[in-house]
Order: C-alpha cells, then structure tokens, then sequence
C-alpha cells in the first residue's frame, strides 16, 4: 500500500488513538494495569519537547504506525508507542518506523536508546533486538514481566 512515514500533525489525534487503543483492547485486554494511555490525550504536548519526536505511517485515511520518542535523561531516550496495524505486520513498517526513531536520536545526539515491553509485545522485542537492541533488565510486576532493551548509539 501506498504510505508515508512522516511526523506526528494534530489533525492525526484521533486516528492514532483508534489505531493503539484498538491494538491494546483486541491483543492486551487483560494487561491494562501495564498500559498508560494518558499520553493519547495530548500527544502534541507530551512529545513535543526538543528531544521528543512523534512519528506516524499515514495510509490515508488511516494511521497505519506509530513510534514515539521520548527523553528520559539527558542523553537517553525512550522509544514507545511502537505499534503497526495488525494488516500491515510484516510489511517492513516496523522497521521503517524503528528506523526513523533511530536516525532522530542520533541527530538529537542521544547516546542510548531503551525500551520497555511486556511478554505479549514478543514481535515488537524481536525487531528491537534485530535492530541492535539488547535486553538489560527484566522486571516481574503486577504479575507481568516487563523487559528493557538498550541500544547503544
């Protein structure tokens, strides 16, 4: 399909929320103590620092990927909200979509990159970690595992 990653524009609130609270309900319904999703209300505000970065795979009319960078320390960023349509898996939009978070904290001049994911996010691991990513840490909480990956840049 025709599709162009591009960076995050107000007009696209709505069809970024249905895309990954649509994915949360239908893949993690009974995870939901593990998932915030206050940050879908303002995504403008909450990644729009100079170190922040919201990315979306528009397929208009529709939002078919999303990857948001985030600073959680002076020269580390947090990737998350990596999420692709359950149609466009295994499209190459995942990697498109690492890929460009990637590019962005290199120019923003991150040294690390981390990201955290449940058991059930196994695909999304297995690309972090085929792009560089390395487990750090495994944290047992609410009866959920949650994993850190780091990716030195």
């Amino acid at each position: 399909m025709e599709h162009v990653l591009r960076s995050y524009k107000k007009t696209d609130a709505e069809n970024v929320k249905k895309l990954i609270l649509g994915i949360l309900a239908g893949e993690y319904p009974f995870d939901k103590s593990a998932y915030s999703d206050s940050d879908l209300e303002k995504i403008g505000q909450t990644y729009g620092g100079e170190k922040d970065a919201f990315f979306v795979i528009d397929e208009a009319p529709q939002i078919a990927g999303t990857v948001g960078i985030k600073m959680e320390t002076g020269d580390t960023a947090l990737l998350r909200r990596l999420f692709v349509d359950v149609k466009r898996r295994r499209h190459g939009y995942g990697t498109e979509l690492i890929d460009k978070a990637i590019d962005f904290c290199k120019r923003k001049n991150y040294k690390k990159i981390c990201f955290r994911c449940t058991d059930r996010m196994s695909d999304a691991m297995k690309l972090c970690v085929k792009k560089g990513f390395k487990e750090t840490d495994t944290l047992s909480i609410s009866g959920f595992n949650i994993h850190k990956l780091e990716m030195e840049i």
